[in-house]
């Protein structure tokens, strides 16, 4: 199923982890270029379902449970259906400070430049 013009998921994706995330990583290219347009504008903060959902989302790929997702969390998720370039300008999206993992907040200030 396609992603709608507003970016919101449509609603099977947000019942399996791995659609909903391939779907965000489908939105990156808009949600990048609608940044790097914004300047230095204020940033909005996530409505308390989105930070639940976020939340949630983050939950499902860390499947080790030390609160960071890495690079092989995401693969296994998506079994081979998942570009590497992709999941590399996830990971130089997300991982702001360059560990190689995303921490919860990291995913969220992420996922929040694409609603």
């Amino acid at each position: 199923q396609a992603v709608s013009a507003q970016g919101s998921l449509p609603r099977c994706a947000r019942c399996d982890p791995s659609r909903a995330m391939l779907a965000r990583l489908a939105l990156l290219a808009s949600a990048l270029a609608t940044v790097a347009f914004a300047g230095d504008e204020a940033k909005t903060e996530p409505s308390e379902s989105q930070l639940s959902e976020y939340k949630q989302d983050f939950l499902d790929f860390d499947l080790n449970k030390d609160n960071q997702i890495d690079a092989q969390e995401v693969r296994s998720q998506f079994k081979g259906d998942l570009d590497p370039r992709e999941l590399h300008q996830f990971f130089i999206d997300c991982d702001k400070d360059n560990t190689g993992t995303v921490t919860l907040k990291e995913y969220v200030d992420y996922a929040s430049t694409l609603s």
